[in-house]
């Protein structure tokens, strides 16, 4: 009966450390690839096993804590990017007085202003084209006979 829960403890410990090798992220293989990893625990079952255990739970337990990763020679972990922080225009201080002061409000104005003007424009042109355009074709102007 005992031989029976080491041998079921042995597969369980193999087919752990398999799967966890083949889920695991680059920074948990250590440098080596996970073809190795594999054949390591396959070849040599209780001794690769035991090695991916140690060293995952080791690379896991240092990110987990914050530590410094090294990426490999011969650059380490690139420093973090520092931005300025964005400031919205309903974010400034102080805020602006009056609508004169305000240039996202000036510029949603000129927007409406030049929207209304684009549109004049299109509504004359078609008044203009409408007409002359249906006097013509009853005057036989425009058409061409053979």
């Amino acid at each position: 009966m005992s031989k029976v829960v080491f041998f079921v403890l042995y597969l369980a410990l193999v087919v752990y450390a398999l799967v966890d090798v083949i889920q695991a992220d680059e920074e948990d293989l250590h440098g080596i690839q996970k073809g190795f990893w594999i054949l390591a625990i396959v070849f040599l079952p209780l001794a690769g096993s035991i090695a991916w255990i140690v060293v995952s739970n080791g690379a896991r337990r240092r990110r987990r804590s914050g530590g410094e990763q090294v990426t490999g020679f011969p650059a380490g972990q690139p420093a973090p990017a520092r931005y300025p922080r964005r400031v919205r225009s309903w974010e400034q201080d102080p805020a602006p007085a009056g609508p004169e002061d305000d240039p996202e409000f000036l510029w949603l104005m000129e927007q409406a202003r030049r929207k209304r003007e684009r549109e004049a424009r299109e509504g004359t042109e078609r008044v203009e084209d409408g007409p002359a355009e249906e006097n013509g074709r009853r005057r036989g102007e425009g058409h061409v006979e053979g």
